[in-house]
C-alpha cells in the first residue's frame, strides 16, 4: 500500500512539473510557479467557458463581424494591461482587431475577482498558439489598480 501511494505521488508531482500546459514561456518558472501556472490554465478554462466562450467562442475565433477573436489577436497581444481593464471593466468603443473594425460593447465583468482575471488571462495568453506564460495574481491586481 504505501508503494502505491509513493509511485502515484511521484507520478503526480512528475505530471505537474511538465503538464499538458507547458509551453516555451514557461520554461524558466520556478516549480512553485509552474504548478500555479497548471492551476491557472485549468481554472481558466473553466472560467473562460463560462465567462467568454459564449461571444468569443470555445476555440477563441470571435463572432463574425460582432466579436473579435482572441485566438491570433493582434489587439491582445499589444497590452495586457489593457485586456485586464476590458474583462473587469468592460468596453464600449470601437477596437481595430488583426485589421478589422468592431464596435459591440463588451459588458463589463466586476464580479470577477483578481485571481479569477489571472486565471482567464494565463489561459488566454496561452492558447490557440499564443505562449505569454504565467500571469501572477500580483500583476493582475497591480495593473487594475491602474484601469481609468
Amino acid at each position: 500500500m504505501k508503494l502505491g501511494v509513493v509511485l502515484f505521488t511521484c507520478w503526480f508531482l512528475s505530471g505537474c512539473d511538465g503538464g499538458k500546459f507547458q509551453n516555451s514561456a514557461t520554461q524558466n518558472l520556478s516549480r512553485a510557479d509552474k504548478l500555479h501556472y497548471e492551476q491557472y490554465m485549468i481554472q481558466g478554462q473553466q472560467l473562460y467557458a463560462t465567462h467568454c466562450s459564449n461571444c468569443h467562442q470555445p476555440d477563441g475565433t470571435g463572432l463574425g463581424q460582432l466579436i473579435p477573436p482572441l485566438s491570433q489577436s493582434d489587439y491582445m497581444l499589444e497590452s495586457l494591461s489593457r485586456t485586464l481593464c476590458i474583462i473587469k471593466y468592460g468596453l464600449n468603443e470601437e477596437v481595430v482587431v488583426n485589421g478589422k473594425a468592431y464596435d459591440q460593447p463588451m459588458p463589463a465583468n466586476e464580479r470577477l475577482t483578481n485571481i479569477e482575471i489571472a486565471q482567464i488571462t494565463t489561459y488566454i495568453y496561452n492558447s490557440w498558439e499564443h505562449e505569454q506564460g504565467y500571469i501572477p495574481v500580483k500583476k493582475v491586481a497591480q495593473e487594475i489598480s491602474k484601469c481609468q
